[in-house]
């Protein structure tokens, strides 16, 4: 399941409607919790074999069901190491790799480089008919990603009143725009 959330093929996690919505809690210099949610159509889920590496338990999820869509809900506490690199290695060059790094003085950084998918998409292009299907299957779709820790020094996201969060929100139809206007990396520097 971890591994699908940060080092999923972009053009893959877009065209198969995955939503997602997750919030990466900082902790301690070694130490964060992740929860949140995946969702996918069920016959995506259903095309993909159904089994345990969308939402498996050992990893902190909780798979449902449903004749519309498969959700997997998860909250996992582990090492910086254990939530970004679930198999213990880094992802292929042409997958999404986050990262968290310990900046010391308690300070950690988060880093979700989200223009990869956009870059992912402009290979698509080429193929109009691919597009323009894609367009239509993620029309409204968004992705939402936060950063919290006791205090958020500087994010690319939006930065909650209480300075303890910090996040992005992402209109899936936006990354079919030009590349100039691609979403940038998600970037936050967290105290705790």
């Amino acid at each position: 399941m971890r591994k699908i959330l940060f080092t999923l093929p972009a053009a893959l996690a877009l065209s198969a409607c995955i939503e997602v919505d997750l919030s990466l809690e900082i902790l301690d210099e070694d130490t964060a919790r992740m929860t949140g949610f995946m969702q996918m159509q069920r016959q995506f889920y259903d095309m993909s074999g159904g089994d345990d590496s969308f939402c498996s338990e050992e990893d902190g999820g909780t798979l449902t069901l449903t004749d519309t869509h498969a959700r997997c809900d998860f909250d996992q506490t582990g090492t910086y190491d254990e939530i970004m690199r679930p198999d213990g290695v880094d992802a292929p060059a042409d997958e999404m790799q986050g990262s968290i790094t310990y900046l010391g003085d308690n300070r950690t950084q988060v880093l979700l480089p989200l223009s990869t998918i956009a870059q992912d998409l402009a290979g698509e292009e080429a193929d109009p008919a691919m597009m323009a299907m894609m367009r239509q299957m993620l029309a409204g779709m968004s992705i939402n990603l936060s950063v919290t820790g006791a205090r958020i020094e500087s994010s690319s996201g939006v930065i909650s009143d209480d300075g303890t969060r910090a996040t992005i929100t992402l209109d899936v139809d936006s990354y079919f725009a030009p590349a100039a206007e691609a979403p940038d990396d998600f970037d936050t520097i967290v105290g705790f």
